[in-house]
């Protein structure tokens, strides 16, 4: 229930120290395929889809003599293990990645949080202090919204959709708890969602989108209050591809999450932080 979507651009971090000289990690994903690569004080993040980075045969990874390179993922299956290269289970890479990010921007604190890896679907996992226990997940996430948007619009790419959903409003096609109780009801305010999507026929595939990516946005941040309550925790912090680059997202999460006590953060790069992750543990192996 994890993985990818497709907003993912090179990038450069500049975070010095982040990641040993020469260290890389690979994160094969359902849809993308990420890699960051350490060199020259500068960590170079890039991706692409993975069955152009894979395709039909298995990618063989091949790491240097130290043993630098770290590959995990959903499809990591299908790369071929090298000599010094080291496998990384999935949800550790993410969470290593996270905290590292955290730590860079002196922001990990006492290390305690609850992840929310969000990509092809979303995982949670409980963190502190470097243990990590993961507490499942749901099958919405960046998957599930390109997939039904392409259903309304196939000419749309997954960038442009979330584009368009940052264009649209989704009061438009929603139902709102205003249009029922104008003051709320009990704790529900008036500009909480009522009934999803269930306008027919109302608004543009903007509002649609709108509408959509809310959809993702309020009942993965439900979920995720309920696994940081059971965990004990009390933030919560968003990594993976749906989130990246994906403002509205960001905005619908800390919102309902906000509505339980749950503050949100991301960390710099989220669609990166597996790769991160992969390269920090096996640096770390190796050394």
């Amino acid at each position: 229930m994890t993985g990818d979507s497709h907003s993912l651009q090179p990038e450069t971090l500049r975070l010095r120290g982040l990641v040993p000289e020469g260290a890389a990690g690979i994160d094969a994903g359902m849809t993308m395929t990420k890699t960051a690569t350490a060199g020259g004080g500068t960590l170079d993040l890039r991706a692409r889809e993975t069955e152009a980075a894979i395709g039909g045969d298995r990618w063989e990874a091949t790491g240097s003599p130290g043993g630098l390179i770290g590959v995990t993922g959903a499809r990591a299956s299908r790369v071929k293990v090298g000599d010094g290269v080291v496998a990384v289970q999935e949800i550790d890479a993410a969470a290593r990645g996270c905290g590292a990010l955290l730590h860079a921007e002196e922001r990990l604190g006492a290390g305690e949080f609850l992840m929310g890896l969000l990509g092809t679907g979303t995982a949670f996992a409980a963190v502190r202090g470097g243990a990590v226990n993961h507490m499942g997940g749901t099958p919405l996430g960046g998957g599930s919204f390109s997939g039904i948007a392409y259903r309304v619009a196939p000419q749309l790419s997954y960038e442009e959709s979330i584009a368009a959903a940052e264009r649209g409003d989704r009061r438009i096609v929603d139902t709102m708890i205003s249009d029922v109780y104008p003051d709320g009801i009990g704790r529900v305010g008036p500009d909480l969602t009522a009934a999803h999507l269930s306008r027919k026929g109302a608004g543009s595939v903007e509002d649609f989108l709108a509408g959509l990516l809310n959809l993702h946005g309020e009942n993965i941040a439900q979920i995720a209050a309920g696994r940081a309550r059971m965990a004990n925790v009390g933030r919560l912090v968003l990594c993976g591809g749906f989130i990246h680059n994906n403002s509205r997202l960001l905005e619908s999460i800390t919102h309902m999450a906000g509505l339980f006590g749950l503050p949100v953060e991301t960390v710099p790069a989220p669609g990166y932080a597996g790769a991160i992750g992969a390269a920090l543990i096996a640096a770390e192996g190796a050394g």
